[in-house]
């Protein structure tokens, strides 16, 4: 994942995650609801020096993302949803302020 970051003085954000998501497919429906949720790691562009600062680079992150997939075709399908997403040092530093983030999630998958 690359993110970037549009308020607060960190700037963006690089990281991976692992997860599952489960879709409650329907025989011959094309839109499919699912839900996912994951854990990683990751690297932001920590300012320690400055109050309000994740205290170090290096983060974890959790994420869990609810939302519709409509199937274009057997291939495409286009995805609507929501998703939070917490990045934290665990505690390694002190203060360790966190980030929570809830937005938007637009995709399009074309299987192979």
């Amino acid at each position: 994942m690359a993110e970037p970051i549009f308020r607060g003085i960190e700037n963006h954000y690089f990281g991976l995650n692992f997860g599952l998501r489960y879709n409650f497919v329907q025989p011959r429906c094309r839109l499919v609801p699912y839900v996912s949720g994951g854990v990683g790691l990751g690297w932001i562009d920590s300012h320690p020096d400055i109050s309000g600062g994740q205290g170090q680079d290096f983060t974890f992150n959790i994420l869990a993302a609810a939302g519709l997939a409509y199937e274009l075709s057997e291939r495409w399908k286009v995805e609507v949803g929501i998703l939070y997403e917490h990045l934290s040092n665990g505690g390694q530093t002190d203060p360790n302020p966190s980030l929570n983030l809830l937005g938007p999630q637009l995709g399009v998958t074309h299987s192979f």
